[in-house]
């Protein structure tokens, strides 16, 4: 159950109490009043259930949500001698305190579901004030403890696996059938998340990617264009599967952007490039002592002669999505 809900069941209880004619909730300063200009929607009709919220606080699992609740009504002094003078907001305080109580036996007894309301430890302070108009009534506490578990599956957050800076004056040629981009992971990420390959061709540094789900990788970057010659297409993305032993398994996929901004391909000029790249991937299930990692390569988009290119920054983020 959410504060917005717990707030609501007040208003419904207050609407549904043959006695009780209005409801509120805010900071003292939202009061409404009889006297008040405006709509009839903006007037109150009294007895007045108002709703103050107070700290909340979480203990474990558990929220444990405070209010204090006003429970009002016109205060009218009785007239004549033999009178008591106290006897209107004094019966209007005793009024609203069965108020009260009817209000924590429906929350009590009527509902079901999860919120459980502490009938020990409430304090019930009677008063007479003059706002806009002379009111008495009693205010009670209210806590209600709320199972609320944190759950990090559905906080909004993306679940980031490795983030590093990759600058690399390193110049690649596409043709005939591409190249690798090796990687030189930063100090403080530490090298047992990256993992070197050495096949025939060239050697890579591939990210380590040590839990199943679907992933994203971002690259954020600059393209040099070192030649007047066409730019071929994207850096594409290529998943591994490393076996126990650390050797590369099963390729698993080969991915070329899902979207892809600044990337001028087929362009003929010399010149850097501000792009941006996103690439998404799931992986299967993981037996003991395997990993996946990734490399990041670029390849030529056509056999004709393109342009080499260099990376002098990017950074590379990849995260869990699920």
């Amino acid at each position: 159950m959410t504060y917005k809900e717990i707030i609501n069941r007040f208003r419904t209880i207050t609407e549904d109490h043959l006695m009780l004619e209005d409801f509120g909730y805010g900071d003292l300063s939202d009061l409404k009043y009889v006297s008040q200009l405006g709509t009839e929607e903006e007037r109150v009709s009294y007895p007045y259930l108002y709703l103050l919220p107070s700290s909340s606080t979480r203990n474990g699992v558990v929220m444990q949500y405070a209010f204090n609740m006003i429970v009002m009504d016109m205060a009218r002094p009785e007239d004549g001698a033999d009178t008591d003078k106290f006897d209107n907001y004094i019966t209007i305080q005793s009024q609203c305190q069965q108020y009260i109580d009817d209000v924590l036996a429906q929350l009590y007894y009527f509902y079901k579901d999860q919120p459980e309301i502490q009938l020990t430890g409430i304090t019930y302070t009677p008063f007479k004030e003059k706002y806009q108009d002379v009111v008495a009534g009693m205010t009670a506490t209210i806590n209600i403890a709320v199972p609320t578990p944190l759950n990090e599956c559905i906080a909004p957050f993306r679940n980031i696996v490795v983030e590093y800076e990759f600058n690399s004056a390193l110049s690649t040629e596409p043709d005939p059938i591409g190249q690798a981009i090796g990687t030189s992971p930063p100090t403080e990420i530490g090298a047992d998340l990256f993992y070197t390959y050495n096949p025939p061709a060239y050697p890579y540094k591939g990210v380590y990617i040590p839990k199943t789900g679907t992933y994203q990788v971002d690259i954020t970057g600059v393209v040099r264009q070192e030649e007047a010659k066409p730019l071929a297409k994207p850096i594409n993305l290529t998943v591994y599967k490393i076996d126990s032993t650390g050797v590369i398994a099963t390729e698993v996929n080969n991915l070329v952007p899902t979207t892809i901004n600044g990337w001028p391909e087929g362009a003929s000029v010399a010149g850097d490039f501000a792009f941006t790249a996103r690439y998404t991937f799931s992986t299967s299930t993981l037996q003991p002592g395997e990993s996946f990692n990734f490399l990041y390569g670029y390849r030529g988009a056509t056999p004709d002669d393109e342009s080499s290119i260099s990376f002098p920054s990017s950074k590379i983020i990849i995260s869990l999505d699920t």
